[in-house]
């Protein structure tokens, strides 16, 4: 790349360039638990101050660690790459970080010499390029860890990549995991999904989860709205009466954050024990969520990442990918309206997922050629 700095040149929106604009906060995305050093158990984080603080990493957020969606998720990722590794201490994370605000919240761990710094969204890669370039000359043992970002498209305009890295999560799986438990709960042979804007990722979550459920049942049909937002309810509360009214939905997955919450409540008044959800990114299977009957769910690699800065590999504009076959994708726990079953079926289909025998790309790509 040219040594002269460049000014970032993407068009896209992020997801903190939709709150400026009034579409929404944080979508729910994608999910949990990595295996091994890469992922950690599941109980609860250390706080700053550990005994032992050998390495510190920081997360930047644009969300709140309790929104029930993306920002909570990659918190509690953090949390589980916490509890295996005892010699890294967690920082207090800044959350509703302001697009005006992303780059001197990066500055600030950089002061303090931070060994990981973690950005929980692609809009972090235009707002830190100046702070990941100076970084790299005059505090070279600071990483940085930018989420749902690729670098060969959203990256184009940093001089160096040599301290970054991403993560971005397997969407056909995500979505083929959705589909195969919407197409077996679906009784009306109608399933739903709601995404907060019509991204790349959205529109392959989509087409893959139609795909799936129609290994099924091929007559199975796929309501849509790839522009919700992601912050009012009541518009997920409107969508999915129409749809469940109209086209007889009884299945829902979600991508909206907040929106999700309002499509909930609309299977919810509909009739918990015949209307479903299935959620993302965390599993909030219970008592206070009639309808969901399980939940698609993502680790963020942070632990592969530890480990990398540990070992003094990490960097390059590597892209860490979440997916199956290292946790990184999963389905959480299922509520007792899945059948022992139909949970075994789901098995089955997991297996054919996570060994890419389930889809053909041009499954997906047929279904992701009729969205426009």
């Amino acid at each position: 790349m040219s040594g002269t700095r460049r000014f970032f040149s993407n068009a896209m929106l992020d997801r903190r360039q939709a709150v400026g604009l009034g579409v929404g906060s944080a979508a729910a995305l994608f999910l949990a638990g990595c295996s091994g050093s890469s992922s950690g158990g599941d109980s609860s984080s250390s706080e700053s101050g550990s005994e032992t603080s050998g390495h510190k990493v920081a997360m930047i957020m644009s969300g709140t660690v309790t929104d029930g969606g993306w920002d909570q998720g990659h918190y509690e990722s953090l949390k589980r790459a916490i509890d295996s590794h005892s010699g890294w201490e967690m920082l207090e994370p800044k959350e509703s970080t302001a697009n005006a605000d992303a780059a001197t919240a990066a500055q600030s761990y950089v002061d303090q010499d931070v060994d990981l710094i973690i950005g929980n969204g692609n809009q972090f890669a235009s707002d830190w390029m100046e702070v990941v370039a100076d970084a790299l000359e005059s505090h070279p043992n600071v990483h940085f860890l930018i989420t749902n970002t690729d670098p060969v498209t959203e990256m184009t305009d940093y001089e160096s990549l040599a301290n970054v890295e991403t993560v971005l999560p397997d969407f056909t799986q995500t979505g083929a995991l959705a589909g195969v438990v919407a197409g077996l709960m679906t009784q009306t042979k109608n399933i739903g999904f709601i995404s907060g804007m019509k991204l790349p990722s959205s529109l392959k979550k989509f087409s893959a989860y139609l795909a799936a459920a129609r290994k099924i049942d091929p007559s199975i049909e796929g309501q849509y709205n790839f522009e919700a937002g992601f912050t009012d309810a009541s518009l997920g509360t409107k969508l999915t009466e129409q749809w469940i009214s109209t086209n007889d939905v009884d299945v829902m997955w979600g991508d909206a954050s907040v929106v999700d919450d309002g499509a909930r409540q609309a299977l919810e008044h509909a009739g918990e024990d015949t209307h479903f959800d299935i959620a993302q990114p965390i599993d909030i299977v219970g008592p206070d969520q009639p309808t969901v009957v399980t939940s698609t769910v993502i680790d963020w690699m942070i632990g592969q990442a530890m480990d990398e800065v540990e070992a003094g590999s990490f960097g390059d504009g590597k892209v860490i990918e979440a997916n199956m076959e290292n946790g990184g994708i999963m389905l959480g726990s299922f509520s007792d309206k899945v059948s022992a079953d139909i949970q075994a079926k789901i098995a089955d289909y997991s297996d054919q997922i996570k060994s890419g025998s389930l889809l053909a790309d041009e499954d997906i790509s047929d279904i992701m050629g009729t969205l426009g």
